[in-house]
Parts: C-alpha cells; sequence; structure tokens
C-alpha cells in the first residue's frame, strides 16, 4: 500500500496545472517534517489555503477531512522510517556499483557519488529534472530523502513561480540530451546556473550546453535506447538514497 507522501508525490509528477491542489501537495513536500503538527487552521495559516481548497485536496487523495488525512500522515512516517531502516540494514553498496555501465573506474563513480550525497546535505532542496519514465523511477528516491527531511520536488515548466537559487542542487535525467534542449528551448530563464548541477546522460557531449554547465557529470553507458539508461537511473538513485542514510542519519 503506497504511503500518503508517495501518493502526493506520484499525483505532483503528473499535474498539468498550477492549481490549488498543486499548490498544496507542493507546501506538504517542501514542510514535510512539520506538517503532521498543522491543525486545519494552522495550515489554512500557513500556508494561504482556504478550508474547501484543503478539503478538495484531501478528497482527492481518499481522504474526508484533513484531520483523517493528517492520522494517515503521522502513522505512514513511522512506518515509512521502520521500512527504510529495515530495508537499509547492513546494505552493501558494491553490486550496485558493480550493476553500472560507466566510463569512470568503479573507485572513481563511488568518489563521485559520496562527494554528491555530501552536496545533497547541505541544500536545502533537490530538483529533479527530466523525462516522464526517468522521473517516475525517482519516486521512491524522492519519499525516502523527504522523510529524511529534504526537499525534492519534480521541476514543472507550468508553474511560472518556479525560482532557482543556490541552496538547490538540480539532478538532470537526459539519456540522449534532447531532455535538455527542451528545456533551454521552452523555458524562461529561472536562475538555474546559480544551482548545483548533476547531470546524468549517456550523452557526454551535453556537459556543456548554451548557458548550462554541469558541476558534475555521472556518464553512463549503452545505446539511446532508454531501457538500459532508466535502468542505471534506477541504480545511481538508489546509490544517492542508500549512501544518504548510511552517512547522514543512521551515523
Amino acid at each position: 500500500m503506497d504511503i500518503v507522501i508517495s501518493r502526493i508525490l506520484k499525483y505532483l509528477n503528473g499535474c498539468l496545472d498550477n492549481g490549488h491542489k498543486y499548490k498544496i501537495g507542493s507546501y506538504i513536500v517542501k514542510n514535510y517534517p512539520k506538517i503532521c503538527k498543522y491543525d486545519l487552521a494552522e495550515l489554512m495559516q500557513k500556508g494561504k489555503f482556504s478550508k474547501d481548497e484543503i478539503i478538495d485536496f484531501c478528497r482527492h487523495l481518499g481522504y474526508q477531512d484533513y484531520e483523517s488525512f493528517r492520522r494517515r500522515m503521522i502513522s505512514d512516517d513511522q512506518l515509512r522510517l521502520d521500512q527504510i531502516n529495515a530495508r537499509m540494514l547492513n546494505m552493501d553498496v558494491e553490486p550496485f556499483l558493480d550493476a553500472i555501465d560507466t566510463s569512470y573506474s568503479k573507485e572513481e563513480f563511488r568518489q563521485l557519488i559520496d562527494t554528491i550525497v555530501d552536496l545533497m546535505f547541505t541544500k536545502k532542496r533537490i530538483v529533479i529534472i527530466g523525462s516522464h519514465y526517468p522521473c517516475s523511477v525517482a519516486v521512491e528516491f524522492q519519499t525516502d530523502m523527504i522523510v529524511f527531511g529534504k526537499e525534492v520536488v519534480e521541476y514543472h515548466s507550468f508553474d511560472e513561480d518556479f525560482m532557482f537559487d543556490e541552496d538547490d542542487m538540480v539532478v538532470f535525467l537526459t539519456a540522449t540530451g534532447r531532455t535538455m534542449e527542451e528545456y533551454v528551448k521552452e523555458t524562461k530563464d529561472q536562475n538555474i546556473c546559480v544551482t548545483d548541477f548533476v547531470l546524468v546522460t549517456q550523452n557526454i557531449r551535453y556537459r556543456e550546453f548554451e548557458k548550462i554547465c554541469a558541476d558534475y557529470v555521472l556518464h553512463v553507458l549503452g545505446k539511446f535506447d532508454g531501457i538500459q539508461f532508466n535502468y542505471q537511473v534506477m541504480l545511481i538513485l538508489d546509490l544517492f538514497r542508500i549512501r544518504y542514510y548510511q552517512k547522514y542519519y543512521a551515523a
């Protein structure tokens, strides 16, 4: 059974407009560590949402009122932590590293993963950009990192209020580079160059494209058919959350 935060993420990641449900879901993700303490009046006041908007959001997820939604979030939070602790106990990253086909040596790739994870710890927000399937693979990564207290969102071009800042890390997922071309062509300047930019790709020539220069590149090998790339994206995101847990949560 999905926990509530995973359902919210799947809704947000598939959202097509900047309506009140998108804004409420985004607010919950941003404020997840403390949101369970908010009663309805506090959520209305702090988030500037109406009662009807919040109830509509809760009912969209299958809850009749905000209090039942909040109680489920409280129980889910502990359940997810228990699941994470059980999964991560004695977790070995070596099989993940062995399964990734990359231009780096295994030790170089290990160090790069840890460098990026260290940076994730210092950042306030992680923003995922990519085509539909790679971003769908990221939901488990998003869920665990949010439970750890880190805001992780998927970028949507319809959100005209969205701006990047220096406290953001961008994780850009593109096998061929076409997604980066579309991003540059379709979006306005949203200050993305001030972020720490992590590019995951098969096409190394997109290390520098237009005004966007990647600070870190995870170059994976394979044919430009998407299948192998999506599998390797899943492995990389698993490495991120495992090493984050080992270094900063379980320590």
